[in-house]
């Protein structure tokens, strides 16, 4: 008997060595074999480890948030250009340019037309004029302009399309019975630029007397003055030039710069000078998306638009037009 006693001792010892103190608790509150199943399924829950929860990116969430504020301000921004295009419709346009603005049929009897004979503009709808009035739902008075035109010239003239700051280009703008067209725009200075007229130093402050012109800031001046005292209630916009490359040389294009050492680029920062004086809008057509690098595909020669500098000089003078109700 006393044998017995010890064997059972250590089976008992050894049970607690190897199923540890949680067996030797459940023994003591239960020693039924339920209470040691469930006491069993409890070491079991204890020894789960719940596996940890994924933390979120807050980089991610922070690229996710910009993204959405950025859509919302594009969205904003196309509604508020489609209402400003919307109270636009109707609206009346004139145009005083050269031969980037001409089309066959399309023009005063006398002026000088370029398109669609001698350039890669076959179409009518891809002219940025056309585009322009077709997308706005404007009416065009008269697109007076004439290919090969200066601004620069006799301003007394009379007869003569290819001086823009005489009598006959300035009085020549209004509609029906002398309808005051609401919007002119302005799109000269290129052939001044190619042909080196010299630019000079009126601001658009100095006053400028009739008779031949041989300065471009004079006769830009002048033309301006002419244009609102003709049309008083019409809002005058002011082109810059598109970037110009060496005029008929093999491409790629290298920028034009004339026998005074001037570039498109000096011409249109007069523009923008004597405008800002006036407080007339600038139309900045340089940096329209029609550069020397693609000038190749974007003209014909350096200077004349293809189709699709067309359509980058309208989306500059669309996005004017839509700023300035």
């Amino acid at each position: 008997m006393k044998r017995m006693r010890i064997t059972v001792a250590g089976i008992l010892a050894i049970s607690l060595l190897l199923c540890g103190c949680g067996a030797m608790e459940a023994v003591e509150q239960d020693g039924t074999e339920d209470g040691k199943a469930v006491q069993a399924e409890d070491i079991q829950d204890e020894n789960i480890v719940e596996a940890p929860r994924p933390v979120e990116n807050v980089e991610s969430k922070q690229e996710e948030i910009r993204v959405d504020e950025e859509a919302s301000q594009e969205m904003a921004e196309e509604v508020l250009q489609t209402q400003e295009t919307e109270q636009l419709a109707g609206a009346t346009l004139s145009i005083l340019g050269d031969s980037i603005s001409t089309y066959q049929g399309y023009n005063p009897e006398g002026y000088h037309v370029f398109f669609p004979e001698y350039g890669a503009v076959k179409e009518l709808g891809d002219t940025w004029w056309q585009i322009v009035t077709g997308d706005m739902d404007l009416e065009i008075y008269v697109n007076g302009s004439s290919s090969g035109a200066t601004v620069a010239g006799d301003s007394t003239g009379t007869e003569d399309p290819q001086c823009a700051c005489n009598e006959l280009r300035t009085n020549a703008l209004a509609g029906p019975g002398g309808a005051c067209p609401d919007r002119i725009i302005v799109y000269l200075g290129t052939n001044d630029l190619l042909e080196t007229v010299r630019l000079g130093d009126n601001d658009g402050t100095d006053a400028v007397p009739a008779g031949e012109i041989d300065t471009f800031s004079d006769a830009y001046t002048l033309m301006l003055d002419k244009l609102q005292a003709n049309y008083p209630s019409a809002r005058i916009y002011c082109c810059t030039l598109l970037q110009v490359g060496d005029y008929g040389t093999q491409t790629p294009y290298v920028e034009f710069v004339n026998g005074a050492g001037l570039t498109a680029a000096d011409y249109g920062e007069m523009i923008i000078r004597i405008a800002e004086n006036r407080g007339l809008p600038v139309i900045d057509l340089y940096n329209c998306g029609v550069t020397i690098e693609n000038l190749q595909e974007m003209t014909s020669d350096g200077v004349h638009p293809t189709a699709a500098g067309m359509r980058q000089i309208a989306a500059a003078v669309e996005e004017a037009l839509a700023g300035e109700k």
